[in-house]
């Protein structure tokens, strides 16, 4: 039993070490990791960006965007509407997004990604790649190989176990009040 506690306080200081590393990583100047990920759910058509493509060498076309609703962008993103529309509008007030009229709805806006925007996620998306393959480099091939084979499946069981609920399961002690 106590290995097991040690191996799972491990695991909760390297993932905290983790946290605080990534925390200092910005895709470029003037956009925050948030406000990327907002710019690519929009772009990408309110689906969560994920896979090969989202690093290729470049954007989805524009014309492939009709634009997509606040309420998508929140869902998609696991997020409320009210604190999202905040950053999208501080968003659309830097140039990167704009409203378009719902076509079928007037009391909702589409949001799409402006030029403006879209070149901010392409030197965003430089920079990112540019930093998480000098990371790779250092690690080695068969080490990285490893490593997103565990991490994939950790996130696959962390997922797994969060949609039980995050409070303290029967039986657990919760000294936080849970």
């Amino acid at each position: 039993m106590e290995n097991d506690t040690s191996q799972a306080l491990r695991m909760f200081l390297a993932m905290d070490r983790m946290r605080r590393a990534w925390s200092e990583v910005t895709p470029c100047a003037g956009v925050s990791k948030s406000q990327f990920a907002t710019l690519l759910v929009i772009l990408y058509g309110g689906r969560p960006p994920h896979g090969a493509g989202l690093l290729s060498a470049s954007l989805p076309p524009p014309e492939q965007s009709a634009g997509v609703s606040l309420s998508e962008v929140a869902a998609v993103m696991g997020q409320t509407v009210p604190a999202l529309s905040q950053r999208v509008s501080r968003m659309e007030t830097l140039g990167y997004v704009e409203r378009l009229p719902h076509p079928t709805d007037r009391r909702t806006s589409l949001l799409r990604v402006t030029g403006e925007g879209r070149a901010l996620l392409e030197q965003a998306r430089r920079n990112i790649t540019r930093r998480m393959e000098g990371i790779l480099a250092r690690m080695g091939e068969d080490s990285m190989d490893r490593l997103l084979a565990l991490l994939e499946q950790l996130a696959d069981v962390m997922e797994q176990s969060n949609a039980g609920g995050g409070a303290a399961r029967e039986g657990e002690d919760s000294p936080c009040g849970n």
